[in-house]
């Protein structure tokens, strides 16, 4: 029942707000941060209808970390719901690096763009370089962004390696880095086969923020493993499940 009621409202959510998404475009013509502004508040309404279609009982910790200030949101990746998730409880509405097989997504791709995330494709070097530089430009912007450096879900117990390049959008706009550790989000989809979902329990973790400028030279280097561990910790100290550190 869960499965028709949230693929249900996904399916009408797309198709009856074409007419809306028409409207943001003309809008981002003249005035982009008006469209985003805008669709950011569409997409959250519409993710916080689907998380309690699907019976998310979601736990929120630390987020008094957040600075007042856009940043890179830095997350494990375990299930779709992740994305909802994270839009949901930061405060910040953000944008997401997306890999670029999800601009093929007909309506759904026009909703990604509404809230400015960007598209990566994972085997060309310079789609890698434009979008840290589109990243960049965005939370020098005022626009917060997310990124699951593993580069795709995983529900194994070790985290695949952070890509390092990952944290680039960070260092480049100069802006803090915030660690995120979702715990149990995979529960509600992934953990079982076939599509089915049922409610769940997710804990999403903010953890402090901090600069790649301040770090030790030796952890500048190895910024996406230096966060991994971070995260890793925070997973632990949660009540996640045990994962080994790189």
């Amino acid at each position: 029942m869960r499965n028709i009621l949230v693929l249900g409202f996904l399916f009408l959510y797309l198709v009856l707000m074409i007419p809306i998404h028409l409207i943001l475009r003309i809008i981002g013509i003249w005035n982009p941060a008006l469209r985003y502004k805008i669709g950011k508040t569409f997409v959250y309404y519409g993710f916080k209808w689907e998380l309690f279609q699907a019976g998310a009982h979601i736990t929120v910790e630390g987020k008094d970390n957040i600075p007042d200030v856009p940043v890179l949101f830095v997350s494990n990746h375990r299930s779709y719901f992740d994305i909802l998730l994270l839009f949901n409880t930061s405060g910040k509405r953000p944008g997401f690096v997306a890999k670029s097989e999800m601009n093929n997504f007909p309506f759904l791709n026009w909703w990604m763009k509404n809230i400015c995330c960007l598209f990566l494709d994972r085997k060309d070097m310079r789609s890698g370089i434009q979008m840290i530089k589109d990243g960049a430009e965005l939370v020098k912007n005022g626009y917060s962004m997310v990124i699951c450096p593993e580069g795709t879900r995983n529900q194994k117990r070790e985290m695949l390696p952070f890509k390092e390049g990952s944290l680039k959008i960070a260092e480049k706009a100069d802006c803090p880095i915030v660690p995120v550790a979702i715990i149990d989000s995979d529960t509600m989809l992934e953990e079982r086969p076939g599509f089915h979902i049922k409610s769940g329990s997710p804990k999403v973790i903010y953890g402090k923020p901090f600069y790649i400028k301040d770090l030790e030279k030796e952890d500048r280097k190895h910024a996406g493993s230096y966060v991994q561990n971070i995260i890793k910790d925070m997973i632990e100290s949660h009540g996640g499940q045990s994962v080994d550190k790189q």
